[in-house]
C-alpha cells in the first residue's frame, strides 16, 4: 500500500511544485539549536510558513521547548516522509488538506491520536482510524467583483461553470494543492466518472489558467478575470491587508458539490521520537489562542467550537462534512491526479 502512495504522490508533487505557498521550499528550514539535532520537536509544515510560525514561536516561548519547524509544499513533504520511511525525523505532519495526511495514514505511518484532542473538533473532520485531526478549515468558493458581475448573475452550482455563457470568463488553478484536493472530494461526493465529465467540461470551455489562488483574485481586481475557483481565505487576507481590494467570495447552494470544507490537518508520525510534545502541539493548536489566530489572523474556520466564523462566511455545517466523506479524500487522491491531467486542464 505504500508503494501505491508513494507513486501517487510523486506524481502529485510534481502537479503542486508550485502550488502550496510556503516559506522556505523543500523539508528544510531548522535554524538554532534545530540544525544540530537538538530539536525538542520536529514538525513538517505544509503550510504557508507566514500562517503557522508565529504559532510556533508562542509554543516555544510557552514552553521553552525548541521546535524544528520544516516548511515545504505538502505534496512535496508528504512524498518526503513516506520515502525516508521509518528513518524520517519527523514527529508531526501539518498539512494544507485531507487528502495528504490520509495518503501517509493509508501508509501506515500515523499513530492514533488520544480522545481529549479528537473531542476539540466537530465529528467527521478525523481520519478513519483517528490518527489525524482537523485543525482549520477552508471553503472553496467562487471569487468575483461585485461592481463587474452582480452576485444574481453567479451559478448556484460548480457544475455550471461548463455552460457556454462562462466561456473564457473561470480562471483555475489546476497544479495547486487545494484544487487537486477538491477533485479528490468531488470523486468521493460524486464518482470518477462526473468529476472527469465537469474536469473536462471546464477544460473545454477555455478557462484562464494560474498557478494559484491568490494570482487569481488579483487578476479579478485588475480586470482580466471575472470569476475564479479559490479557497475562500484568499480574500479575507487580501481585504486585510488593502481595505479597497474590490474581490469578495461567492458561496455554491448549500449542499452543492463546489461548497465544501477542506480542514487543514494534523498527525503523529509512527517514528515520532518526541510523542508527548508533539501531543502537546497539537493540543496547543487546537487551542482557544491558536484557534483564534487562524480566524483573525489567516481568515480561516477554527474547529474549536465557539471561536467564531470568517466575516461574511456561512458557518460550519455538520450535514456538510458527513457528506463530504473526508476519510476516504486521501484514498482519491491518486485519482484526483489521474483525472486532472486527463482532462485536459494541465
Amino acid at each position: 500500500m505504500r508503494t501505491r502512495h508513494l507513486s501517487a504522490l510523486a506524481l502529485t508533487a510534481v502537479l503542486v511544485l508550485t502550488g502550496c505557498a510556503s516559506g522556505t521550499p523543500g523539508a528544510g528550514g531548522g535554524d538554532g539549536p534545530q540544525a544540530d539535532g537538538a530539536a525538542d520537536l520536529v514538525v513538517y509544515v505544509g503550510r504557508n510558513e507566514d500562517h503557522v510560525r508565529p504559532l510556533v514561536e508562542l509554543f516555544e516561548a510557552e514552553t521553552g521547548l525548541d521546535v524544528d519547524a520544516r516548511y515545504g509544499s505538502t505534496g512535496e513533504l508528504a512524498t518526503t516522509i513516506l520515502q525516508e520511511g521509518d528513518a524520517s525525523p519527523a514527529d508531526l505532519f501539518f498539512t494544507q488538506d485531507p487528502a495528504y495526511i490520509g495518503a501517509i495514514a493509508e501508509g501506515g505511518m500515523l499513530e492514533p491520536l488520544p480522545a481529549d484532542i479528537l473531542a476539540l473538533v466537530p465529528e467527521g473532520i478525523t481520519g478513519a482510524e483517528d490518527d489525524w485531526v482537523g485543525v482549520t478549515a477552508r471553503r472553496r468558493v467562487l471569487a468575483y467583483d461585485p461592481a463587474v458581475t452582480p452576485e444574481a448573475r453567479l451559478p448556484h452550482s460548480v457544475f455550471e461553470l461548463t455552460g457556454s455563457e462562462w466561456t473564457g470568463r473561470v480562471g483555475v488553478a489546476p497544479t495547486h494543492s487545494s484544487f487537486v484536493s477538491f477533485v479528490a472530494a468531488l470523486v468521493a461526493m460524486r464518482g470518477e466518472q462526473e468529476t472527469l465529465a465537469w474536469l473536462e467540461g471546464l477544460a473545454a470551455n477555455d478557462p484562464q489558467i494560474f498557478d494559484g489562488n491568490e494570482e487569481q483574485l488579483r487578476a479579478i481586481a485588475a480586470g482580466d478575470l471575472e470569476v475564479g475557483l479559490v479557497n475562500h481565505y484568499y480574500v479575507h487576507r487580501l481585504v486585510a491587508e488593502d481595505p479597497d481590494f474590490t474581490v469578495r467570495n461567492h458561496s455554491f447552494d448549500p449542499g452543492d458539490a463546489g461548497d465544501v470544507l477542506m480542514p487543514t490537518a494534523i498527525g503523529m508520525l509512527t517514528t515520532a521520537e518526541h510523542p508527548d510534545v508533539a501531543l502537546d502541539f497539537v493540543r496547543f493548536l487546537l487551542s482557544e489562542p491558536a484557534q483564534r489566530h487562524f480566524l483573525d489572523e489567516v481568515g480561516e474556520y477554527p474547529l474549536r467550537a465557539d471561536v467564531g466564523t470568517p466575516d461574511g462566511e456561512r458557518p460550519l455545517d455538520a450535514e456538510l462534512i458527513g457528506d463530504m466523506k473526508l476519510d476516504e479524500v486521501a484514498v482519491d487522491l491518486d485519482i484526483a491526479t489521474d483525472l486532472i491531467a486527463r482532462s485536459g486542464l494541465i
